[in-house]
């Protein structure tokens, strides 16, 4: 979970000018973690290049989550990740 964290807000605060808003959202075996920022260019994933640092984040979230979402609107955009978590572990643990 801190991992798909830190990595949205990194790439809001470099990439998107900055976050505008967070939230996350506990289900049945799962967490939807939601950003929002005011660019309106969808989050792309580069080739990966073992020489150049960076741009990895972007392949590691979307190996390792269920589900992401990017959503573009008029004020910037929206991207949604949902984490699983493992039957019988509560969001709390």
């Amino acid at each position: 979970m801190p991992l798909v964290v830190s990595e949205l807000f990194t790439n809001e605060v470099r990439h998107a000018g900055g976050l505008t808003g967070f939230r996350l959202k506990a289900g049945p075996g799962k967490i939807a973690v939601t950003v929002h920022d005011a660019g309106t260019v969808p989050p792309r994933r580069l080739p990966l290049e073992v020489i150049r640092p960076g741009g990895f984040g972007r392949h590691l979230v979307q190996e390792l989550f269920v589900d992401v979402r990017v959503d573009v609107h008029s004020t910037g955009k929206t991207v949604t990740t949902v984490v699983p978590c493992p039957t019988g572990v509560s969001p709390r643990d």
